[in-house]
């Protein structure tokens, strides 16, 4: 089931519908959101709310593309290791006499 909360951003109450269980993190997220637009107003005071809203939106999305590439690069390495731990599963298994030669 759904329930409203309300959450500020740039001093503006925003009202949202979150699922149950959802609140905690919505509020998170909107604090994040808060704090970066708050950190480019103070930069920038000189700048629109609309301005400061894409610049902030775009900020969230270049740091969130730096993560998935993070993300994809330390997948690819765990990758190459587990292809290299196979291979030497692989060899270790072909070397190991065969049980049927090792029985008196």
């Amino acid at each position: 089931m759904d329930k409203s909360i309300r959450v500020r951003i740039l001093g503006r109450d925003y009202p949202l519908r979150v699922r149950d269980g959802d609140e905690t993190l919505t509020r998170d997220i909107a604090a994040y959101v808060n704090d970066k637009m708050v950190a480019f107003r103070e930069a920038h005071p000189e700048e629109s709310d609309l301005t400061t809203a894409v610049i902030t939106a775009l900020a969230i999305a270049e740091e969130l593309y730096a993560t998935w590439e993070d993300e994809d690069q330390a997948q690819a390495a765990l990758a190459e290791q587990l292809d290299a731990l196979s291979d030497t599963l692989d060899a270790a298994l072909s070397d190991a006499p065969s049980p049927e030669t090792t029985a008196p």
